[in-house]
């Protein structure tokens, strides 16, 4: 009879500890550390450095007219030659990114940069000029006209549209660009020409001629740009990228021309007199060059879309 009160006694006691047990507060440690998913979207600013180099245009140069003594004479020089402008580019560029999904990127950009870009070149030509004088009076004319130019791009910039897509990590961008360039370009142009006559009817004489003249500018170009490359941030500093871009730049074409002035001298067998000579000649300059830069970007995710907060239960 005894061991029945002791065994319900025990079956009682344990009851209690376990209701006591299920009543006590229950702890569950935090889950581990998420890192918010990789996004391109927000402000960055950064750096760049290249070279720039030319694109072998064929640049022409033409003597328009020429005159001796005020008479016009038809004719003169023309002739080709490539151009390269070429050099070290460096500056800043800043931007904006905004990333649609996983795989698109949309942005704009704009860059300052200083340059040390330009070209020197120089070419020549023979001609036959017709005087405007009666028919028969000159028999032969001998001409040649020779001409040098030095063009350079001091600074330049470009504001400009991105489009990104990202096909095979979210943190390697590949994007296309194109958009407004901007610059300080310039020119000098010297020119000269000379001119022989010999072998009149009436008599056994000469006329020798020559003038030089300079034209220049230096103005701030306007024109297009367009180009791309890819950009990558590395996962363990997701704020920082480094980009290579390639761009072609156009700031349009520029016609110079020059006003001579020089001596014409003419030789008889009664003597010799001198009289002003003048000419002039045109010459077309293209300012476009290609462009390959590296850069460095750091970007502040000031516009991204904050992630959920992780809430841990208890």
């Amino acid at each position: 009879m005894t061991k029945l009160p002791v065994a319900a006694g025990l079956a009682l006691a344990l009851a209690a500890g376990s209701a006591l047990a299920a009543d006590l507060p229950h702890y569950k440690g935090p889950p581990p550390f998420m890192p918010p998913p990789f996004t391109w979207t927000g402000i960055y600013g950064g750096v760049n450095i290249g070279g720039a180099f030319g694109n072998a245009d064929k640049q022409w140069t033409r003597e328009n007219i020429h005159s001796a003594l005020g008479t016009p004479i038809f004719g003169g020089v023309a002739w080709q030659r490539q151009t390269n402008l070429s050099g070290v580019i460096g500056g800043g560029q800043i931007g904006y990114n905004y990333q649609f999904n996983p795989w698109l990127i949309v942005g704009v950009e704009t860059d300052f940069q200083g340059a040390g870009i330009q070209t020197t070149n120089s070419g020549w030509g023979p001609g036959v000029t017709t005087p405007a004088a009666p028919v028969g009076v000159v028999l032969s004319s001998a001409y040649a006209g020779a001409g040098s130019f030095n063009s350079h791009v001091d600074w330049w910039g470009t504001v400009r549209g991105r489009v990104g897509v990202a096909p095979l990590m979210p943190n390697l961008m590949f994007y296309a660009t194109g958009g407004f360039a901007y610059g300080q370009a310039g020119t000098n142009f010297d020119y000269g020409s000379v001119r022989g006559v010999q072998g009149f009817f009436f008599a056994p004489n000469s006329i020798s001629s020559g003038a030089f003249g300079r034209a220049s500018y230096n103005n701030v170009k306007t024109g297009w740009t367009v180009g791309g490359g890819f950009e990558y941030a590395p996962l363990m500093f997701p704020n920082w990228s480094f980009k290579l871009e390639y761009d072609y730049v156009d700031l349009g074409r520029t016609t110079l021309t020059t006003f001579g002035l020089g001596t014409t001298t003419f030789s008889t067998i009664f003597g010799s007199a001198s009289a002003p000579f003048f000419n002039s000649a045109t010459t077309s300059v293209q300012t476009r060059f290609h462009v390959a830069r590296v850069g460095l970007n750091y970007r502040l995710n000031w516009f991204s879309a904050p992630s959920a907060p992780v809430l841990a239960k208890y």
